[in-house]
């Protein structure tokens, strides 16, 4: 997610933060119950490969940036005992609430975001398509693709 806010920046420098802003203005409101399933050992992209800009695998409260995979001899993906970052999810008002989630990078900083299906993602969803990420507390907003493999 720190590389989103580059992203980001970047985006907003050529004039595209509307395009950003105009995903979380509709659409359903995931549960935090169904945020849980829905991220759980599946990746979160932003773009394809072999240029993905965000390219993190969710598992077990854990967030591995995939990289160019396992065993590349100079960029490997992070790993469950070197991970990237973690992640939270949660409901507000409980499990059937609106959900968040909320990821912690330590120094790299935390970010938090309530997900919405109103792209290709649908509920109830089979595990992929394309959801939005609507940032709270300044993170921005992002078409985000859910995937059983990497991007």
């Amino acid at each position: 997610m720190k590389r989103l806010i580059i992203v980001a920046s970047i985006a907003a420098t050529f004039g595209a933060t509307p395009v950003l802003a105009q995903v979380c203005s509709s659409g359903t409101n995931i549960t935090g119950a169904q945020l849980s399933s829905l991220l759980n050992n599946r990746y979160a992209c932003i773009g394809s490969s072999p240029n993905a800009t965000w390219n993190e695998l969710h598992t077990a409260g854990k967030v591995l940036d995939y990289k160019l995979g396992p065993s590349h001899a100079t960029d490997p993906s992070a790993t469950a005992s070197n991970p990237t970052g973690t992640y939270a999810t949660a409901g507000s008002g409980g499990p059937q609430g609106p959900g968040t989630v909320t990821y912690n990078y330590g120094s790299g900083g935390t970010y938090a975001y309530n997900v919405r299906a109103n792209l290709t993602g649908t509920i109830p969803w089979s595990g992929t398509g394309t959801y939005s990420f609507c940032g709270t507390g300044g993170a921005s907003n992002f078409a985000v693709t859910i995937s059983a493999t990497n991007c």
